[in-house]
């Protein structure tokens, strides 16, 4: 009991994983939504374009479950991108019910001036820390997400 009480008391925010992971994750976001501000658009829906990059024509359920997005958000930002001409929806030629996203040359060409934007916020949030570091932090998070998706 005394020593739950001790650690109880030596807690500091400061020094919580969570917190430290959320104060990162909110400052990339926010470096890399200011980049993107001059492009029209968000970090979510420059996720989306990114995975139309990997796997054009996915359907959005796809596309809003590998990024973890429930059902109305993937909607809105699908609608939202499709309203600035940067995809389009079509139903799929097999199965009428699946509506598959693809991307317009407008949202294919965006890859080349996105692209360097997401990997110049990521060189910056890792100066100074060794490319094995940074490996060795990838597969840190991957195995906090494993831990934690259950």
């Amino acid at each position: 009991m005394v020593s739950m009480l001790i650690i109880l008391i030596m807690f500091n925010l400061d020094d919580s994983l969570g917190f430290l992971l959320n104060r990162a994750a909110f400052a990339m976001r926010r470096a890399f939504e200011k980049r993107l501000a001059k492009h029209g658009l968000t970090a979510p829906q420059w996720a989306i374009l990114a995975r139309l990059w990997e796997e054009d024509g996915q359907s959005p359920s796809v596309v809003g479950r590998s990024l973890h997005f429930d059902r109305p958000t993937i909607t809105g930002i699908v609608d939202r991108l499709e309203q600035k001409g940067l995809i389009r929806k079509a139903r799929d030629s097999r199965d009428r019910r699946v509506i598959r996203t693809y991307l317009t040359d407008k949202g294919m060409a965006l890859k080349k001036q996105l692209q360097p934007l997401a990997q110049g916020v990521n060189r910056i949030a890792s100066m100074g820390i060794s490319d094995a570091d940074v490996a060795r932090m990838k597969d840190c998070l991957r195995n906090i997400w494993r831990n934690l998706k259950a």
